[in-house]
């Protein structure tokens, strides 16, 4: 870890900024189209229209002068530019406008990171969110041009920003992710003193996730002040500044006698931890989980004053490991991975305050991905991924004894915890199938609902009534299921019953009658095939037949039916989220969640947060909660589908019951929890409760 203290650097001469703000331009322009391309939008003019309009916008920005003022301009330039379509697309402004929010959030830290570098490639240290040249803004700059080039009425264009969101959400990450990196290559480091956000983006994340208690700003900092108080030192609590064996201080103040005394702490830490290592080899420690319980090392374990620095960055560490070791979200086997880095993670903390301060510190980021990458294993689970992170943990200890640089390590569980998020995804295809066509059934059963209500109103024959309602009901749900009401078998199965219904009224005239007669044998055809679709056999179907020829002779002759009163039929509209219980077909099972009290099936998805993705831990009754990965949500019904390989079946949650979980707590967005960072909040709490 020899470059943290490495300053931002920026590009020698003009033109290797002009080249690395035009590599970073055609990353921007070409991963949106790929994505735009993928949500659906194949028109060529329209994918040609959003990426030159993002591009320009990119230009724009970034040939804006650095100054203060003018950067206050160009704060409001993406907003000026949102309203060039007039007043009567005011609920399209407002949805795009919601729409930038939505994607600022999903890109998270990766985007703030990007745009850290782009203040410095651009050197203006005040550059506002919305000045971003690869910022929200500009990308919705371009979704207003597939809204203009793409044309339609209001609300297939609402539909269109739904699916184009959905997809921008899940991978709008990733592409500031490789912004991020492309800049870091060229050597443009973040613009320095600049965490305020990154602080507001973890409250942020947190607070998404359930937590009702107001975040710290810096837990670590405040958990070590709190140890410091505690013991009673009469000097800051602030690591020395000292490097590993063999360097000198760069503190002139540091006499020789507190070097050897450092010496003579590391030397004990080192023997302690050669004992363990002996008890344990790397190899065999690596493959299993512990047969005895973790412990944290403490400063009276070492015998050390505690008003001591050292005894409070002991005491600190122990009180984080101690909450980590203690929680329920990590199998055994990656908490005696993150325990087996306790002992030159003290030793870091000792020489390096940075890791106390630094929440991107590499590692703390080292233990957070451990943690993010075992998410949703069970306690006792003995997962090949726990092994292959176990194998890891010996090289990372290592790496920290040889103040090394831990990026091939964060590298490598950057791609376990993708390659593992992109196999759970796989392995729930066939539940997100089962559940389009549960969804699927249940909206073609509610078209079908709605036109029996209306094919009753119109016949007064009670024996006709029942024959659409016991088996006509049945044959427009499959219809609809086909192609829907714009389908050619919905507008076939529904002109034969309308010549149905037609055929057994009075026929008062000539005209009529040989029309009727004309009609009769093809209208029986189709009455059968209509039947033979959904199973319905030849001595079932007879009785009826039968009848119906009575009643087409009764009408030939002109005879009027009884009036009688119609009798409406309650017909409830199906609603894929009240369902409880299970689900299964072909061997996959689907817990549906209970929408709560009060909510109503949506027309369409909600607009909100995606969090696709994600991985949740939620309540599936009042005594059980489960962790599992957000792989798909219905862009119709706004229904979410967990899973998880260790269950035995998907779990379909209606978007309302999510959203409540989320606000009373009950669910929590655990992929966005830095472990290391809660822990420290916990362990917080406990030494205020003291």
């Amino acid at each position: 870890m020899s470059d943290r203290s490495r300053l931002p650097q920026t590009p020698k001469t003009s033109e290797d900024r002009f080249d690395i703000l035009c590599a970073s331009k055609d990353l921007f322009q070409h991963r949106l189209t790929d994505i735009i391309r993928q949500c659906g939008m194949r028109m060529p003019t329209v994918l040609e229209a959003f990426s030159q309009e993002i591009g320009t916008a990119h230009d724009e920005l970034a040939a804006a002068s650095g100054l203060e003022e003018d950067t206050d301009q160009r704060s409001d330039f993406t907003a000026s530019r949102l309203t060039l379509m007039g007043d009567e697309d005011l609920e399209l402004d407002i949805r795009i406008r919601s729409l930038a929010v939505r994607l600022r959030e999903a890109g998270g830290h990766n985007l703030w990171r990007s745009q850290l570098r782009y203040m410095t490639l651009l050197s203006r240290p005040s550059m506002s969110e919305a000045a971003n040249p690869v910022g929200p803004e500009v990308i919705c700059l371009g979704l207003w041009a597939i809204c203009r080039h793409a044309g339609g009425d209001l609300e297939p264009t609402l539909a269109l920003l739904d699916r184009l969101e959905q997809g921008l959400c899940q991978q709008i990450p990733g592409l500031y992710r490789e912004i991020d990196g492309l800049l870091a290559s060229h050597g443009i480091g973040p613009a320095p003193g600049q965490n305020t956000s990154v602080t507001t983006e973890l409250r942020s994340g947190r607070a998404q996730a359930g937590e009702n208690q107001p975040a710290i700003a810096n837990a670590l900092s405040t958990l070590q002040q709190a140890v410091s108080q505690q013991l009673e030192t009469d000097q800051p609590a602030d690591p020395l500044q000292l490097s590993y064996r063999g360097a000198r201080s760069a503190n002139p103040a540091l006499d020789a006698a507190a070097r050897i005394m450092l010496d003579h702490l590391f030397d004990r830490l080192t023997a302690i931890e050669n004992r363990s290592a002996a008890a344990s080899p790397d190899d065999a420690v690596a493959e299993s989980p512990p047969r005895t319980p973790l412990s944290a090392l403490k400063a009276k374990d070492l015998d050390l004053p505690l008003g001591k620095r050292e005894a409070v960055t002991l005491d600190t560490l122990a009180l984080i490991f101690e909450a980590i070791f203690d929680s329920t979200e990590l199998p055994k086997a990656i908490k005696a991975a993150i325990g087996r880095l306790q002992m030159p993670l003290i030793k870091l903390a000792i020489i390096d305050p940075s890791l106390f301060s630094n929440d991107q510190h590499p590692a703390r980021s080292l233990i957070n991905r451990m943690a993010r990458a075992a998410l949703g294993l069970p306690q006792e689970s003995e997962h090949p991924l726990c092994q292959r992170i176990g194998r890891l943990t010996v090289i990372a200890r290592q790496t920290l004894e040889q103040n090394g640089s831990l990026d091939p390590q964060l590298a490598e569980l950057d791609m376990l915890i993708r390659a593992r998020d992109q196999a759970v995804r796989q392995a729930a295809e066939p539940h997100v199938q089962l559940l389009l066509e549960h969804e699927n059934r249940q909206y073609s059963t509610r078209l079908a609902d709605n036109w029996l209500r209306v094919s009753r109103a119109r016949t007064r024959s009670p024996e006709i009534a029942s024959f659409l309602e016991q088996y006509w009901l049945r044959v427009m749900i499959a219809a609809a299921a086909d192609g829907g009401i714009q389908g050619e078998r919905w507008q076939q199965d529904s002109n034969t019953a309308d010549e149905l219904i037609w055929s057994v009224l009075p026929k008062p005239t000539a005209e009529e009658r040989k029309r009727l007669a004309g009609l009769a044998s093809s209208l029986l055809v189709r009455i059968g095939a209509g039947l033979d679709s959904i199973g319905v056999s030849a001595a079932e179907r007879r009785p009826f037949l039968n009848t119906l020829f009575d009643l087409q002779t009764s009408a030939l002759r002109r005879q009027a039916l009884a009036a009688a009163p119609a009798v409406e039929r309650q017909v409830q509209a199906s609603n894929p989220t009240a369902e409880t219980g299970f689900l299964e077909r072909n061997g996959r099972q689907l817990r549906f969640l209970p929408v709560p009290a009060g909510s109503k099936t949506p027309q369409r998805a909600p607009a909100g947060e995606s969090l696709v993705g994600e991985w949740l831990r939620f309540l599936v009754s009042p005594q059980e909660s489960l962790c599992g990965l957000c792989c798909w949500q219905s862009p119709a019904s706004g229904m979410v589908l967990l899973f998880n390989p260790e269950w035995d079946y998907a779990v379909a949650m209606p978007q309302a019951t999510l959203e409540q979980q989320l606000r009373s707590g009950h669910a929590r967005i655990v992929s966005r929890i830095a472990v290391f960072d809660a822990a420290a909040e916990c362990a917080l709490k406990r030494l205020e409760q003291r």
